[in-house]
């Protein structure tokens, strides 16, 4: 393993033996190389990982149109994995075994994560914010540090857990572009699930940060690189409203880490020098921008789905979140939140009975309905989770051939409040006829070069913008401005 705090090389190979001779335990951090009190062994954070690998496939869905892409994020992840304690001899042959799994997400959001045993994420949002190969190396090895750090087996050892079983799904919350979304309310899902609603420590996430450098640097990438899109996170945060602009709201202040990181990679000598822009933006050419409007998209208060041909009202202000999988709807101030989903059921009534059998449920209303033609079925009530009592309206809607729930949850207290509104949005559901929001494809990334004395203004001009995506965005995609002018010659991300 590589120190991060040495300045050379060969010193950080000398400690690696001293600190794995000394620490010989299933829980060992394997970015500092001491102990800590964890809450699983190895193999069971692999097992955890594992089952929720396969949920957030099924949740965000996988970029798997460009395997050109996807195999040269690998090819990066793999070379950054390679430097870290991972390959190393004096690292137990259970850990060197386990094999890392690096996926893409199809996803705008902009945001990378980690589950327990060597699962890696980022999303096509991330990629299309960064600028080069150096870039992503410190990403990648940021979230390789949480992994080998088994930050999510440390924090589990000193956190609760909570279990409610309302629903199986999982929302990855607080995420620079997609909202917070009802933080505090999205508490639930399978185990391996809740692993992703522990937010690490800052001293975790300056951990993760430090690997994230050294990984890097070992790799020849120049890392201060990174600093730049740390300037971007901050300036997505400005846009978004959020005080903590960041991955995930205890993550250090993007400002910090912009000024951080070229310290971090000072200390190390030789410093790395790889950048690789051009190939970079070579490789993410192409790629889809913001929302994918195959998926659904939003547009002035309404969600539409042309391939599954409907819509749905959301409530004014509302954030919204979007997957393959969810269509979540926030209140800004996180006192309720919606979920629009597949019910796993035969018929509406069958999902509403289903939902009224849990041990958890207590409901207080049932009954069918009819909503726009389509057969429907209403339950209302309480459900017990470990922090307390929840009040929702959960109504099913036969469509198409599927059973689509509408979900809403909020605070006992809270239900005199939002109850309209959960059962206003369920209500206008219904199909969607008209061809200008059924006809949409995608917006794509094209990178071309900037004549001499040209802005991003000027460049956008008479280009349609991606769903989901403001001129600002654009610049901040750009890691410039929308008024300066451009250097002749310097590649530009535009929407084709």
């Amino acid at each position: 393993m590589r120190p991060l705090y040495a300045a050379s090389r060969s010193a950080a190979l000398s400690l690696l033996v001293v600190l794995l001779a000394a620490c010989g335990t299933t829980n060992v951090n394997y970015v500092t190389g001491e102990e800590q009190r964890g809450a699983y062994t190895w193999a069971q954070e692999v097992q955890l990982g594992t089952e929720a690998d396969q949920q957030i496939q099924a949740q965000f869905g996988v970029y798997d149109e460009d395997p050109a892409l996807t195999a040269y994020v690998e090819r990066i992840a793999q070379d950054v994995l390679s430097t870290s304690a991972y390959t190393d001899p004096s690292t137990p042959a259970e850990i060197r075994n386990t094999p890392f799994t690096f996926r893409i997400l199809d996803s705008p959001v902009v945001n990378a994560f980690a589950l327990p045993g060597g699962f890696v994420y980022v999303t096509r949002g991330l990629l299309t914010y960064l600028e080069n190969e150096a870039q992503l190396a410190v990403v990648l090895g940021h979230e390789i540090g949480h992994v080998l750090g088994r930050h999510s087996s440390e924090q589990a050892a000193r956190a609760q857990l909570n279990q409610f079983g309302l629903l199986g799904a999982a929302i990855l919350g607080g995420v620079v572009g997609g909202g917070r979304v009802a933080e505090g309310i999205l508490n639930y899902g399978g185990t391996g699930l809740q692993l992703l609603q522990l937010k690490y420590g800052r001293d975790a996430e300056r951990e993760a940060d430090q690997a994230g450098v050294a990984y890097a640097e070992f790799a020849d990438y120049d890392a201060s690189e990174a600093a730049r899109f740390f300037v971007s996170l901050e300036r997505l945060g400005e846009q978004a409203g959020q005080s903590v602009p960041s991955f995930l709201s205890t993550h250090p202040d993007p400002g910090e880490r912009a000024h951080t990181i070229p310290q971090l990679a000072a200390q190390y000598d030789p410093q790395g020098t790889r950048v690789v822009e051009a190939e970079y933006l070579a490789q993410i050419e192409g790629i889809v921008l913001g929302e994918d409007p195959r998926q659904g998209y939003t547009e002035n208060g309404v969600f539409y789905h042309p391939e599954l041909r409907f819509l749905l009202d959301y409530p004014n202000g509302w954030q919204t979140q979007n997957s393959p999988a969810a269509f979540l709807m926030g209140e800004p101030n996180g006192q309720a939140v919606m979920q629009l989903t597949l019910a796993q059921a035969q018929s509406a009534r069958a999902a509403g009975q289903a939902l009224q059998s849990q041990q958890a449920v207590r409901a207080q209303a049932a009954g069918a309905l009819s909503i726009n033609g389509n057969a429907a079925y209403r339950v209302e009530g309480t459900a017990q989770q470990q922090n307390g009592t929840v009040a929702f309206s959960a109504t099913f809607i036969e469509f198409g051939g599927n059973v689509y729930q509408v979900l809403g949850l909020t605070s006992v207290d809270g239900f005199g409040s939002y109850g309209t509104a959960f059962r206003q949005t369920a209500g206008s559901f219904a199909r969607l006829t008209d061809s200008r929001y059924l006809n949409r494809s995608p917006s794509r990334l094209e990178v071309t070069r900037a004549p001499g004395g040209a802005t991003l203004q000027a460049l956008l001009r008479g280009r349609t913008l991606p769903l989901g995506l403001t001129e600002q965005e654009i610049a901040i995609m750009n890691q410039t401005d929308l008024t300066s002018r451009l250097p002749s010659g310097e590649s530009v991300k535009l929407p084709e």
